[in-house]
């Protein structure tokens, strides 16, 4: 091994060596991520039903945006639909790059997905930081199935075939670091309307985490009443269509007090039940409930 005798090449090895500890530390204050300690992401795809036999719905795509820097929290302004996909040239939204999941594209019966029921549309290894939005890109084969006839979906003329989901406070730290999920609820009474004799697609969805939304289960009776159930409240709604067997289960609900409709059907009245807690990350159990002529 060479040994070093003359002093000044020491102090020089020295201070070399301190300027590269000084460096990697310098990194670390500055609030850059070393993409090389990553996260593994997927995203799942549930549904909020409607009354309708099937929903088809054609998947391209599915991308995040991520932002690996600490110091852009309040980067991506939100509406703008990101046109050119990295940097809409507003001052807000600025950062972050576009990651591409591998996914398994084609065509989703939606309303298979429900009561709990979902499906995995992709996962991807992405370096540690925030990530701001979804982007679903939808293909043009979608349509729907009501009283078994089938009819095609055409995008409403204004809508965009690029969705945009926005991950914002608790969601994006619960998905920041580590092994994370998020699923996507597509809300197909919202998202699907009837004009002119002619069904049009304009998509609603809500993206969230177990750990941060609650979730509501139970049972309605009897089977031939064709149950709807709608949990709401001021800010907030979803739905469900009982199993045969009565089970319903609402997830992707925000913490707070709910009401819930239970809508009958074949000369069966409607129950509402009203106050009900749902806390997030928890399961809220409600008592069986029967319709009555």
């Amino acid at each position: 091994m060479k040994m070093f005798k003359n002093p000044l090449t020491r102090v020089g090895l020295l201070l070399f060596t301190s300027i590269l500890i000084f460096s990697a530390c310098q990194k670390q204050v500055d609030g850059s991520v070393n993409a090389d300690t990553g996260k593994q992401l997927s995203v799942y795809l549930a549904d909020d039903p409607c009354m309708y036999d099937s929903v088809f719905i054609d998947i391209r795509y599915v991308e995040v945006k991520i932002d690996t820097s600490k110091q852009h929290m309040n980067d991506d302004h939100f509406g703008d639909d990101d046109n050119d996909r990295d940097d809409d040239n507003q001052h807000q939204d600025r950062y972050g790059k576009w990651d591409t999941l591998a996914i398994r594209a084609g065509v989703y019966n939606i309303l298979k997905l429900r009561n709990g029921i979902d499906t995995l549309l992709g996962r991807a290894n992405l370096p540690v930081g925030k990530i701001r939005k979804i982007r679903l890109t939808l293909g043009e084969n979608n349509s729907l199935v009501k009283s078994g006839v089938r009819y095609p979906i055409n995008l409403l003329a204004g809508a965009n075939k690029y969705v945009y989901l926005k991950l914002k406070g608790e969601d994006e730290d619960e998905i920041a670091t580590g092994q994370s999920a998020v699923w996507i609820d597509f809300d197909v009474c919202e998202s699907i309307k009837f004009k002119n004799g002619q069904y049009f697609l304009k998509p609603y969805l809500k993206a969230f985490s177990l750990k941060q939304y609650g979730k509501i289960e139970g049972k309605v009776f009897p089977r031939m009443a064709s149950p709807f159930v709608k949990v709401f409240n001021s800010i907030d709604s979803a739905s469900a269509m009982p199993e045969d067997d009565g089970e319903y289960k609402v997830r992707g609900l925000r913490e707070g007090i709910y009401n819930i409709k239970f809508t009958g059907s074949n000369g069966y009245f409607d129950t509402t039940i009203n106050n009900i807690q749902v806390r997030k990350g928890e399961e809220t159990h409600i008592a069986n409930i029967t319709l009555r002529h």
